[in-house]
């Protein structure tokens, strides 16, 4: 990675942090694009540009102008701002997705890695994404595969389900991690859905992102990062396990579980990665956490 210049897109979001700071720690430049304005605790030589990701001059002047090798596409609104403004959602998630792939078209990057979700596979009742992110980022998957036919941009699209770690606030998911620093700050906590979910710390999923941005393949991959579901019960006892007092109460409010996932074609791409288990991740979280609390 040392040669390389990656753009983020969505450079301040959970996800976006996490990457900028592993890309620094393997010798990358990163450039983060978001429309929010610089945060005052960017890493130190992070190029910060602000921007909305639906302007398409925007995006291609900053692969332009910063000679970007690689792209990593997180920017979207995901599944609450999607329901309460739908327009929105599209312009970001589709238009936005769109002109990332026209920058790198036209600068010639051809390491686009980008994320879709879980969200986008079709489920019942009426055999479709059950949500209008999971129709958006279906869209974005097969908007890919037809770049790469008119312009063989092999990108790779990966379906991430529940991630959670240190720093994720946004989502419905998030609550995964908000039980556990509750956990670690010693509040009470009550899970606002109940079911079975795949559930990936931040540090494997920026694991095998990482790996992505060191393979094109020869053709668009778009796969799931798991076929391993866990109940928001095993949560629960895992959050237990670290902190035995721990006040999370279960919800009867039950969320559907993943349809039928395989993650064949990111085995095949990358063979292997650093798993990260529900306990240690779990751990890892509160122990996060719990350190704040004490400094504080």
């Amino acid at each position: 990675m040392l040669d390389e210049r990656v753009l983020i897109t969505g450079g301040r979001g959970f996800l976006g942090r996490a990457l900028i700071t592993a890309l620094q720690a393997q010798g990358a430049g990163v450039v983060a694009l978001d429309v929010a304005a610089s945060p005052t605790d960017l890493q130190s030589g992070v190029i910060f540009e602000q921007g909305d990701i639906r302007d398409p001059s925007v995006v291609s002047n900053v692969v332009g102008r910063h000679d970007i090798s690689a792209i990593v596409h997180l920017a979207a609104l995901v599944i609450p701002a999607c329901r309460e403004n739908p327009v929105l959602g599209a312009e970001v998630d589709m238009i936005g997705h769109i002109n990332v792939l026209e920058a790198a078209r036209r600068h010639g990057v051809a390491n686009v890695v980008y994320t879709s979700s879980v969200a986008a596979h079709p489920r019942e009742p009426l055999n479709s994404p059950v949500n209008l992110y999971g129709v958006y980022k279906r869209c974005c998957e097969d908007i890919s595969k037809v770049y790469f036919l008119d312009h063989g941009i092999a990108s790779i699209g990966l379906r991430p389900n529940v991630v959670y770690g240190p720093g994720r606030d946004v989502g419905e998911t998030a609550a995964i991690t908000q039980a556990m620093r509750a956990a670690a700050e010693g509040r009470q906590y009550e899970m606002p859905f109940s079911g079975q979910m795949c559930f990936q710390h931040v540090d494997e999923v920026t694991d095998i992102f990482l790996r992505c941005l060191t393979t094109v393949p020869d053709r668009p991959v778009v796969t799931d990062l798991t076929t391993e579901t866990a109940s928001t019960d095993d949560v629960i006892a895992a959050i237990h396990a670290v902190v035995p007092d721990a006040q999370i109460a279960p919800s009867n409010n039950h969320r559907p579980a993943p349809p039928s996932l395989d993650n064949s074609a990111l085995r095949d791409l990358l063979k292997q990665w650093d798993r990260v288990s529900l306990a240690e991740g779990t751990r890892r979280t509160i122990a996060h956490y719990k350190g704040i609390a004490d400094a504080c």
